[in-house]
């Protein structure tokens, strides 16, 4: 059965596809279930269609769920919405009919359709604050900016960003840099960091310079120092290894040694649209090397040539290695 993007999806399988999104949300067993949603994407084309477009929409997705009185106003959106430029002004407008509820309004207000800096699939984003500090934006990351007499504050709602404290225009005292993410607070007055909060049960936190105090929602701070990696969450902040360089993809490449092709596939996922799938008898393949982040689908297609795999494509936005 032939799809295209303009397809369109019977109301059951996108309900379908939003449960699953909805049971990913609150698993505590992420892993096992994906499994199973695989397979539902492999029963029929239009199962991977509706997950493709809901992959897409994820950002979107979960902050409209937010603004409207009930979840299931988010099937008919999705179920119409072709992936273009124009859902974004389709969700946008969705979104504004909710400005008379207050409920709905406050939610629009801090949620990342809102957000003051985002970036798309693929797109990454540097930018000097008036205070001095640089960000870096990585693929599908959202943030607010709210500064005042007493801090500066950022606001991670998803992604991941670079951070280089700047001076605070030289003020005899400089307000501390807060940065808020789903677990907690970051905070420091001079230090470089890397913030990872990509909706998993964990945010990381990479220290290239200086030291930044992190601080839990319901556990104590730690002081976190120079070259040192981080795993946060909602009750403790605890040492980690990360991957060496978890700042390469500021330099528009991913660096990878013996990572295992499921995790790579996971980790390329984030710089396209679309699902990106992975079978479980060849998840466990390794790879090593430095590729290139400005054409995820020409990486994915390379994957035939370096590994005993083969590419399935079945629409532009539904991929999958399987075993060759």
């Amino acid at each position: 059965m032939a799809l295209d993007r303009h397809t369109p999806l019977p109301e059951s399988v996108v309900r379908a596809a939003i449960q699953w999104q909805l049971r990913l949300d609150e698993a505590e067993d992420p892993a096992s279930l994906r499994e199973r949603l695989r397979e539902w994407c492999t029963d029929h084309p239009s199962h991977a269609l509706a997950w493709a477009r809901l992959c897409e929409l994820r950002g979107d997705f979960r902050a409209m769920l937010d603004s409207l009185p009930e979840r299931g106003m988010a099937v008919p959106v999705l179920r119409d919405a072709a992936v273009d430029p124009r859902r974004r002004r389709a969700l946008k407008g969705l979104l504004a009919l909710m400005v008379a509820a207050p409920v709905g309004w406050s939610a629009y207000r801090h949620s990342p359709l809102s957000a003051d800096l985002r970036t798309g699939a693929g797109e990454q984003r540097r930018l000097t604050l008036e205070d001095g500090t640089r960000l870096f934006l990585n693929t599908r990351s959202s943030l607010d900016v709210r500064y005042d007499a007493s801090e500066r504050r950022l606001a991670l709602h998803h992604g991941e960003i670079w951070v280089r404290s700047g001076a605070d225009g030289g003020r005899p005292v400089p307000r501390p840099l807060r940065v808020a993410h789903e677990f907690g607070v970051c905070e420091t007055l001079d230090a470089d960091f890397l913030l990872r909060d990509v909706g998993d049960d964990h945010a990381t936190l990479w220290v290239a310079r200086g030291e930044v105090i992190a601080t839990p929602r319901g556990g104590a701070a730690r002081h976190c120092g120079e070259g040192t990696g981080w795993r946060l969450t909602d009750n403790a902040v605890t040492p980690t290894a990360l991957r060496e360089h978890p700042d390469d993809w500021t330099r528009g490449h991913l660096m990878v040694d013996d990572m295992r092709l499921g995790d790579f596939l996971a980790e390329l996922g984030r710089y396209r649209n679309g699902y990106t799938g992975c079978d479980p008898a060849v998840a466990g393949l390794r790879l090593s090397g430095v590729f290139q982040l400005r054409d995820p689908d020409a990486l994915i297609d390379d994957l035939a040539r370096l590994l005993p795999v083969a590419v399935a494509w079945r629409t532009p936005w539904w991929v999958k290695v399987e075993a060759a």
